[in-house]
This record gives C-alpha cells, sequence and structure tokens, in this order.
C-alpha cells in the first residue's frame, strides 16, 4: 500500500498515491466506530490534495460522529470551492451528508446541482428522488426514481430508491395504493436480488403524517373557538395559537443551534431553492401559484365571522366593533400577499393574486364578504337572517375556495407530469 502499512486500519495513512483507496478505509473505520482514526485518515494534507472530495470526506465522517454544525461547515467549504467542472460524484456525496444532517432543502441545491452535470447519471437522480421524499413531495421522488431505474435497471441503490419512494406513497392506513403496488412489488423483488438490505426498502414514515393530523386538528379547534365560541373560548384559542407559534419557534431555534445553520440562514437558503426551482420549472410555477391563495378565505373567517355569527345567535355586535373587526381584514390580506412575496418573490405574488382566475376570485370573493358585513352592520337590518345567511356565506365560501384550490392544483400537477414525465 506504499507505506500504508497494513491498508490504512491501523497504519499511517499520510502517502498521496494511497489517496484513491481512504474512502473504503474511512468507510470501515467509521463502522467500527474509530473515528479518531478516521479522521487521521482525512488529514489536513489530505484534505488539501483533494479538494472538495476531501471536505466531504470529513464532513461525512463528523455527521457520522453526530457532529452537525462541524459536518455542515466542511460541507460549506467543499461547496465553496467546487468548480463549476467538478464531478457530479461531489455533488452527490454532499447531497448525502446534508440529508444525514436533516438539511433536505439544501440538499435539493446540490442535488440539482448533480443532475444538471451528469443528465445521464443515475446516482444523481437517486440522491434527487431521496430528496424529494424527504421532502414529502412523493410524485417528485417517484419520478426521479423511475429515471434512476432507467439509466441503470441493474443497480440495487436505482431499485431501492423507488420501492422507498413508492412506499412513501402511503396512504392513511398504510397501503400503497393499488395501481403503484405491481411496481412496488417488482422493484422490491429486483433490489433483493441484486442484493439490497430488506431493511432499506421502506421509507419511515416517522412522525411526519402524525404530527401533521395533529396541527390539522390544531387549527380546526382554534378556528372552531374563534367563529363559534364565546370571549373566554377566543382567548383560549388565542392562547393556543400563541403557544403554538413559540413552541414551533424554540424548536427551530434549537434546531439553528445544533446543526450551526441559524433559522435565518436556513429560511434564506430554503427561499432561494424554493425560487430557483420556479425558474426552471413552468409546471411547479403554476401549482404554487394555485397553493399560494388559498389561505385568503381564512381571512374573512377570523375576522368578519365572528360577528356575523355572534349576530346569528342574537348578540349583534355594535357598528363600530364590526368596523374594526372588518377594518383588521384589509392588512391581513396584504399580511398574506406580503408573505407570499416574501417568499416567492414579488413577481409571483403578483402574477398569483392579480394574473391569474384563481387569484383573483379568491381575493374578490375574500373582499365581498368583507364589504358584505360592513353594509349589514351599517344597513342595520333587523332580525338574524341576514346575519345567518352571512355566516354560511363565509362557511360555503371557506369550502368552495378548498375544493377550488384542490381540483385546479391536481390539474396543474397532471398537465405537469404530462409536460415532464421524467420529473
Amino acid at each position: 500500500m506504499n507505506g500504508e502499512g497494513d491498508g490504512g486500519v491501523s497504519g499511517t495513512p499520510d502517502a498521496p498515491d494511497d489517496d484513491a483507496s481512504s474512502g473504503e478505509r474511512v468507510h470501515a473505520l467509521v463502522r467500527q466506530g474509530r473515528y479518531a482514526e478516521a479522521h487521521a485518515v482525512v488529514s489536513d494534507a489530505f484534505v488539501e490534495r483533494n479538494g472538495s472530495a476531501g471536505y466531504l470526506l470529513r464532513a461525512w465522517i463528523l455527521a457520522q460522529e453526530r457532529r452537525p454544525a462541524q459536518a455542515r461547515e466542511a460541507v460549506d467549504w467543499a461547496l465553496a470551492i467546487a468548480g463549476p467542472a467538478e464531478a457530479a460524484d461531489v455533488f452527490v456525496l454532499a447531497g448525502v451528508v446534508l440529508l444525514s444532517l436533516d438539511e433536505a432543502h439544501a440538499a435539493l441545491t446540490v442535488a440539482l446541482r448533480a443532475s444538471g452535470g451528469a443528465p445521464d447519471g443515475w446516482e444523481p437522480a437517486v440522491l434527487l428522488s431521496d430528496v424529494y421524499r424527504r421532502l414529502g413531495r412523493v410524485p417528485d421522488a417517484v419520478a426521479a426514481a423511475r429515471r434512476a431505474v432507467a439509466l441503470a435497471p441493474r443497480e440495487a441503490e436505482a431499485q431501492v430508491a423507488l420501492a422507498r419512494s413508492l412506499a412513501a406513497g402511503r396512504g392513511v392506513l398504510g397501503r400503497i395504493p393499488g395501481r403503484l403496488r405491481p411496481e412496488y412489488e417488482s422493484a422490491v423483488e429486483r433490489a433483493l436480488l441484486l442484493g439490497a438490505d430488506p431493511g432499506e426498502l421502506t421509507a419511515p414514515r416517522g412522525g411526519a403524517a402524525v404530527g401533521a393530523v395533529a396541527l390539522m386538528l390544531l387549527v380546526g379547534i382554534q378556528l372552531f373557538h374563534i367563529a363559534g365560541g364565546d370571549v373566554w373560548q377566543l382567548a383560549a384559542a388565542g392562547t393556543g395559537v400563541a403557544v403554538s407559534v413559540a413552541v414551533v419557534g424554540t424548536l427551530a431555534v434549537r434546531a439553528g443551534r445544533r446543526t450551526g445553520v441559524p433559522l435565518r440562514h436556513r429560511l434564506t437558503g430554503i427561499r432561494a431553492t424554493v425560487r430557483t426551482e420556479l425558474a426552471v420549472d413552468p409546471g411547479l410555477r403554476r401549482v404554487r401559484e394555485t397553493t399560494a391563495v388559498a389561505a385568503l378565505p381564512l381571512v374573512p373567517l377570523l375576522t368578519t365571522a365572528v360577528p356575523s355569527d355572534r349576530a346569528s345567535r342574537g348578540h349583534p355586535w355594535p357598528q363600530w366593533a364590526v368596523a374594526v373587526v372588518a377594518g383588521t381584514a384589509l392588512p391581513l390580506l396584504l399580511l398574506v400577499a406580503l408573505a407570499v412575496g416574501w417568499w416567492y418573490g414579488a413577481r409571483f405574488a403578483r402574477r398569483a393574486f392579480l394574473h391569474t382566475w384563481t387569484g383573483r376570485l379568491q381575493l374578490a370573493g375574500a373582499v365581498a364578504l368583507l364589504v358584505a358585513t360592513l353594509t349589514v352592520s351599517a344597513v342595520g337590518v333587523p332580525g338574524r337572517a341576514p346575519w345567518t345567511a352571512l355566516i354560511l356565506a363565509h362557511l360555503t365560501w371557506l369550502v368552495l375556495a378548498a375544493v377550488l384550490t384542490a381540483v385546479r392544483g391536481n390539474r396543474a400537477r397532471a398537465s405537469r407530469w404530462q409536460e415532464h414525465p421524467a420529473g
């Protein structure tokens, strides 16, 4: 081994002409938990000789050693010195390390870069599938895995990626949809024949599904309290929302300290990745334009629906109180638009709200409910009937808008897959 003694597992690992086998030696050492010796292999001299690849190998050791902040720093150095002609393998390894650090959006950036550098490479396609699956974008994950299998049908990792992405599409009851089950079973069979570990073939559900259901229940309960409760229930709902925001913020800050990436930097990186995707994928942009305006019907539900509900029960609010509530709805609508613009970009926000018929319809529906509530309050129509009609209008519009968003979103996704069936 040219001065490496017994092959590097217990010898001195500083000979430049043995760099090609260092990866295997490092993996062997890490599997045995011999991290100090692995770091000795990937010394400063090794990193200097190997550039980005050396930094990434060091980052992988640190990630396995549960040192996320140092691992992320090594990845950042590797990407900073990577040239435009860098091999796709470097970006694939960077993506693998970032995924192990739960940096899925950052991994998406390098996965797209790897795919662009090697459009016919199966390994970038596998990485892209894994990243999309971690982000919850199961159709994109399946498309990328299918591409990997088409490029390398006899690679176990490609078949594993397809099986895992298909398994990630399981329903609430844990069953893979019938139309995908034969493809899943075929991918599992081929992966096992190619020597894959059976434990790798099922995507872990983790707590994502349970967390999503719990969040939906929490939001539903708070909306019920706001729209139909008394003063104490409104106070309880506000407290619940405030506590939830505080908990999420605390967890995000702690995660930033643990990984060495502050929350602000993480959000900036995710936002840059999202905008980059939209710029190169018109189909995805159309999907996001449909979903970006989905929050608009919640504004009248959280504002003018409250006095409408009270008046329909025989407890009308004074005109000034209705005017104040309706007045807060306008800044809320503006806040939604500003939030969309901050995340996706001002041009995207203008198009989503003003240049698509779904955006204009959602905006017009929200404004119409606000104006109708103010009108009924100002005219002073006697009886509960007008207010009952208003609260029904709020709820009906909420349901119709949700259906509209779902239908338009599904059509946009179907159109996208027809344009780019391979992802």
